[in-house]
């Protein structure tokens, strides 16, 4: 029996019921009265100058309102997550095939078809880079004025040569890694009102309203207070919505119309125009002593952020710190550059670097373990960190990683499979993959939540948590975390729409951190409200607050059993004076400068990680060529699980992608020069193509988590492409060295 009330249970989602009677109003539902449509002109061209726009066939169409260029736009015309190297609309040159040149403002969405059209673009075509590879080669054409190197890591201890040099056996290869697209039900979308008072109201279908909000203020050249950012609901998000135009676009439109604007994208558009996971090439050169011990471990890694930055510098630092794995390997070199390419620029996307980084490493420690005739759960388990090691970037680890465990059930989960029934003229293989993932935004960042607790009559509180739930449930964590904070039942707590102008701030809802913040910020804002009620208590009362406490739901005084009010009277009673009682709590992810490395780039290093092992079983066609993904085994350390049923969907959820990555998806060129961008050449899973998902969830508590929990959104798919990987190369004795597994790859084996 659980120890907890409400923690530890499947808690049905605070929005579930409205979203399966489809009353959840996402952005592109909102009724706005008057409101105007706006569309975007976007270039044809790779990589092209602007010659000239002419507006004026635009205008005469009627219902046509107004057709916005970047000379418009009042205040600062580019901005990005790291680097403001991206228009809000080009300015002289077009950088990838779908930019954004002008935006067309319209009465209804006819009128805005045919303004778009009618918007005379001449472009001067200029010469397109599409590989990483020829980006950094001599005499390439250069993308940005500071050249085609977007951000450069390199770290490393001991001598790698050295180390190579003490190895009895050495292995080497390279890998090549796709272009993948979110994929979300719902594409990018905003929608912006003019108020006569001056002010902006923005609804956002966004990771990041707060950021937003400063985007926004800059290109206008207006101040924040003017410009109140709302949530919506949001369907998917996955990192691609850390960084979407649109909401920017939205907002420069009802500025500059006084009226209301929305905008939505068609699915072209999103796939054009909207960040990817990074695609590249990871060379790994590995080498260990007979007996399996890692000596030496150097990665080159070249990954393309496509025509601008987005998230990539930060992409290629967390790639660059889990490119080792958690493996004690006593000299390393890693070095991993992000290069600009005038592909569809790639950002955040749910893994953020590490499954490119697993899917090389797992599938090098296979073959290493292969050559040398060692089992590889074995050396797996002869390299594994361990507490008191050191990862490549400093970090001492002070507790015991909980890979040991894992490993035994990936033992388990082996020997059960081996004894799976094979499908006739099919070849059966298993494999399995470790898993290492960051938690945090990493040190040097601002990596903070804020969350507030407002007690209402008739007993219930209101939770505002400041960052956006995007699907995932991290509002009905929250509410688990408050109502066991504070003794109430599930149902007495209530959710507060997110909007900037009173939601305390959040942060960015991404990087696996969210039940870890949302649910420490929440306890603290619990143990505030609490003190805010024994206060108000105290003086109705006329009593020091010391002889009062709190406890589930009633105010006790201390010393006198049976004595008890319920916190409903006194919040009554502060209500009819006008006061609001409540409690603010804000954490702050721990970096202890005692412990943790300085002096590395910013957003290092992380200190905090998640563990866990996907073992696949597979069973290939030589005739075919094709992959049948029959189990996987997702087996993941979470601290503890707030919601069971909520992780177990997403863990679901992650191998669902991790499938997508490993065998069918990636955005690549035509023949005829475009870039996939539809659901009929870009291939999602379907629930034809997810296997079993058997899940086995560990649970030893992170001491500094809300209740020992840790995050477990991005570390469900991070291992799945190496364990289907390692399973191919299993059944077939074809190592697999690129993304996705294609049938040409394997035909005839």
């Amino acid at each position: 029996m659980s120890e907890f009330k409400t923690v530890t249970h499947s808690m049905p989602k605070k929005d579930a019921r409205e979203k399966i009677r489809g009353d959840a109003r996402y952005t592109d539902d909102l009724r706005i009265e008057g409101a105007l449509y706006a569309g975007l002109v976007r270039s044809p061209y790779h990589h092209a100058r602007l010659v000239a726009i002419d507006v004026e066939p635009a205008l005469e169409i009627e219902g046509v309102v107004r057709v916005i260029t970047s000379k418009d736009i009042p205040g600062i015309q580019a901005f990005g997550p790291i680097l403001q190297d991206r228009p809000v609309l080009a300015v002289d040159v077009v950088r990838h095939m779908g930019e954004p040149v002008a935006l067309v403002v319209a009465e209804n969405r006819r009128s805005l078809a045919q303004g778009v059209k009618a918007v005379g673009v001449q472009y001067e075509i200029l010469p397109a880079v599409l590989a990483p590879r020829d980006a950094i080669s001599d005499g390439a054409i250069q993308i940005h004025p500071d050249g085609n190197l977007v951000s450069e890591y390199r770290i490393g201890r001991g001598d790698v040569e050295k180390g190579f040099a003490l190895a009895d056996m050495e292995v080497e290869d390279t890998f090549h890694l796709s272009r993948v697209a979110p994929g979300y039900l719902e594409p990018e979308t905003a929608a912006a009102e003019w108020n006569s008072d001056g002010t902006l109201v923005v609804w956002v279908s966004s990771q990041k309203p707060f950021e937003d909000r400063t985007a926004i203020s800059h290109v206008l050249g207006i101040e924040e207070d003017l410009i109140h950012v709302r949530g919506a609901v949001i369907g998917g998000a996955f990192g691609g919505k850390e960084d979407s135009g649109l909401p920017i676009l939205a907002a420069l439109g009802a500025w500059l119309t006084r009226r209301a604007v929305r905008m939505a994208n068609t699915r072209e558009e999103s796939f054009q125009a909207h960040p990817k996971r990074h695609a590249g090439v990871v060379r790994c050169r590995l080498g260990a002593t007979v007996d399996g011990l890692l000596v030496a471990l150097q990665v080159d890694a070249l990954l393309d952020t496509g025509a601008y930055a987005s998230y990539g510098p930060a992409v290629g630092g967390a790639f660059t710190e889990i490119a080792a794995g958690p493996y004690r390997t006593p000299n390393v070199d890693i070095h991993t550059r992000v290069v600009y390419t005038n592909a569809p620029f790639s950002g955040a996307m749910r893994g953020f670097g590490a499954p490119q980084a697993a899917f090389a490493l797992e599938s090098m420690m296979d073959v290493l373990a292969n050559r040398l005739g060692i089992d590889p759960v074995g050396i797996r388990r002869l390299n594994a960190w361990r507490k008191g090691d050191r990862t490549p970037t400093g970090v001492l680890l002070l507790e015991e990683p909980s890979i040991e465990p894992c490993l035994a059930e990936v033992e388990k989960s082996i020997k059960r499979l081996q004894t799976s029934p094979l499908t006739s003229a099919k070849q059966s293989g298993i494999g399995f993959a470790l898993l290492l993932q960051a938690m945090g935004l990493g040190n040097g960042l601002p990596d903070d939540m804020s969350n507030r607790i407002t007690w209402l009559p008739g007993g219930r509180v209101r939770v505002d948590t400041g960052t956006p739930d995007l699907g995932q449930g991290t509002q009905t964590v929250a509410a688990q975390i408050a109502a066991e904070a504070l003794g109430l039942d599930y149902g007495d707590i209530e959710l507060a729409d997110l909007d900037t102008s009173r939601s305390p701030r959040g942060g960015v809802s991404c990087a696996s951190r969210m039940t870890y913040m949302v649910g420490n910020a929440t306890m603290l804002a619990a143990e505030s409200a609490i003190e805010s009620l024994i206060s108000w208590a105290a003086s109705a009362l006329k009593r020091p607050p010391h002889d009062l406490r709190y406890e589930a739901g009633r105010v006790l005084i201390v010393g006198q059993e049976g004595e008890s009010f319920p916190a409903d009277e006194f919040v009554a009673r502060a209500a009819d004076e006008g006061e609001v009682l409540s409690g603010d709590g804000t954490f702050s992810f721990p970096y202890p400068p005692e412990t943790t490395p300085q002096g590395l780039p910013v957003g290092m290093p992380h200190v905090m990680f998640g563990y866990g092992a996907h073992v696949a079983r597979v069973e290939v066609d030589p005739a075919m060529g094709t992959v049948d993904v029959k189990e996987i085994v997702a087996i993941h350390d979470i601290g503890r699980a707030i919601n069971p049923v909520g992780v177990q969907g997403q863990i679901e959820g992650g191998v669902a992608m991790g499938v997508g990555y490993a065998l069918q998806e990636e955005v690549k060129l035509s023949e005829s020069g475009h870039w996939t961008d539809n659901f009929t050449e870009y291939l999602l899973p379907t629930h034809l193509d997810v296997p079993v998902i058997t899940t086995i969830v560990l649970e030893h508590p992170e001491p500094t988590g809300p209740l020992g929990a840790r995050g477990v959104a991005e570390m469900s798919l991070t291992p799945v492409a190496p364990a289907i990987a390692n399973a191919v190369a299993q059944a077939t004795g074809k190592r697999i060295r690129r993304l996705p597994i294609r049938p040409e790859d394997l035909v005839g084996l």
